[in-house]
């Protein structure tokens, strides 16, 4: 136990809790060796340990039955890929940047700085979307403008912060053409094309960008608003 704990400590990454179990494991095989070894020494039948042992296995199997479903899955996740170490994935409706890919565990870290562990077998197990399963990802976004503006001015103008972004990517082009009308706005959509890695900064920087255009091309964003009519007796 001692030279398995000694050389357990000088495995890289590894700490006192995972030593720790090395030594009970050993311990543990010891003992039954060294329990079986006296038994036989002894001429004892060891049938009922046989029997024992058996009905001890099918109790694990029972027991564990979640943690092998979970060794099943990781293996899977290893050998078909679904994601990898630094994808932003969502697994089991937890979004998050893969930093650890374990037989039992996926270990991500949120944008917030927040460490989630999620068992392979939920995340094999549900849907798992991969924000960078591809090189290219579109970036949708919505604005709003007055019914009275010229739209074709206000689409120029959306269209003329993407100009000069690298980030942004040129084929596809980008896009912007009016998508809804609103209760209280027209509403026109801006679609770019960007690597995923600069999908959520791009989303950060246009919003401001937009804002400041329009106001340069003087077109009004409206709000939501409510026309109160009162009627005289």
């Amino acid at each position: 136990m001692k030279i398995v704990h000694a050389g357990a400590l000088k495995i890289p990454n590894i700490d006192t809790t995972l030593a720790g179990f090395f030594i009970s494991t050993i311990q543990f095989v010891g003992m039954v060796i060294i329990t079986v070894a006296a038994l036989t020494a002894l001429s004892i039948d060891l049938s009922f340990l046989a029997t024992m042992v058996t009905a001890l296995v099918l109790a694990l199997g029972f027991a564990l039955q979640g943690t092998l479903g979970d060794l099943a899955s990781g293996i899977l996740i290893i050998i078909f890929r679904p994601y990898k170490i630094d994808d932003q994935v969502e697994l089991n409706g937890t979004k998050g940047f893969v930093t650890h890919l374990s037989l039992f565990s996926t270990r991500m870290r949120t944008s917030d700085n927040v460490e989630i562990i999620v068992a392979n077998g939920d995340a094999f197990g549900n849907t798992i979307v991969n924000y960078f399963g591809y090189k290219t990802r579109r970036l949708d976004m919505d604005f709003g403008v007055s019914y009275d503006a010229d739209l074709n001015k206000s689409i120029a103008a959306i269209l003329s912060v993407t100009k000069g972004d690298k980030r942004i990517l040129k084929d596809p082009a980008p896009w912007a053409k009016v998508t809804n009308l609103g209760d209280s706005s027209v509403d026109i959509q801006l679609r770019m094309w960007c690597v995923p890695s600069d999908h959520r900064r791009i989303k950060m920087d246009i919003s401001q960008r937009v804002k400041n255009a329009l106001d340069s091309a003087g077109i009004d964003i409206p709000y939501p608003h409510a026309v109160i009519i009162t009627r005289r007796p």
